[in-house]
Parts: structure tokens; sequence; C-alpha cells
């Protein structure tokens, strides 16, 4: 955030990236629709055949999937200023150790066990380099 002028920090991004995120994606299913009505010449059909937003099934999971992904941007901005972009930034991205976790054991997406085998040494592989970029940190101070 050394690029940041004033008083603004990596929070201070925060909103307008919401406000960017949902102004690209109503562009963007203004964008559909208009393909839609140039190709069947009808704003009803063009409706249609846009996909259903399924509010009554996933408002519950879809707004608590948004809410934890916000918390984790949030975090991940945090840890950044908090820790430097090398640290903050790989420690960030080690939740996909998290996620793959949760895909072998879990949801058992991955069951061959020289695979899995492979993934864990990619993991340990992983947790080392954010260690030793740890280290490296600290003693750089």
């Amino acid at each position: 955030m050394h690029y940041a002028t004033g008083n603004v920090k990596g929070l201070g991004y925060v909103i307008s990236f919401s406000i960017g995120a949902a102004t690209v994606t109503i562009f963007m299913w203004l964008l559909r629709y208009m393909y839609h009505l140039i190709r069947l010449k009808s704003m009803w059909e063009a409706y249609d055949a846009l996909p259903s937003f399924h509010l009554r099934v996933m408002w519950a999971s879809g707004a608590a999937a948004g809410s934890l992904w916000s918390m984790g941007n949030v975090g991940s901005i945090v840890a950044v200023e908090n820790l430097g972009q090398g640290v903050g930034y790989s420690a960030s991205q080690a939740a996909l150790l998290v996620s793959g976790m949760w895909g072998i054991f879990f949801f058992k997406e991955v069951t061959n066990p020289k695979i899995i085998g492979k993934w864990f040494v990619s993991a340990f592989v992983t947790i080392a380099g954010i260690l030793l970029l740890g280290y490296e940190s600290r003693d750089g101070d």
C-alpha cells in the first residue's frame, strides 16, 4: 500500500471495491440481457432466457458465502498491512490449503492415496515457504 496517497490505507479501498464489483456485475447482466434481446427480439423472451437467481433457495447460503468471503478479503488486507506483502499475502493464500483439506476429507473429491500424498507434500512445501518468508521478514527488521 505504499502507492496509496494521503491517509488512505488498505481497508479504505474495501467500499470502493464492493461498489466496483456490484457495478461490473450489473453491467454484465445488462450486457447478457441485451444479447438475448437482440437475438430473440422480445423483451420477455430475453428476460426468460436469463438464468434464474433461485433466491428462495440460495439467499441464506449465498449471503453466508458472501459474508465469509468479505471477512476473508478484509482479513487478507489487514494481514498485508500488518505483516507486509511477502508474509501477509502468502499467509492469506494459505486458505487454499484449508479448501484442499475440505475437498479431500469432507467432500471426498480425491480418493487416490498417491494423489493425496502428493497434495500433502505440496502443502508442506507451501507451509515451509510461508514460514521461511516469516523468518526472513523478522530478520530484516
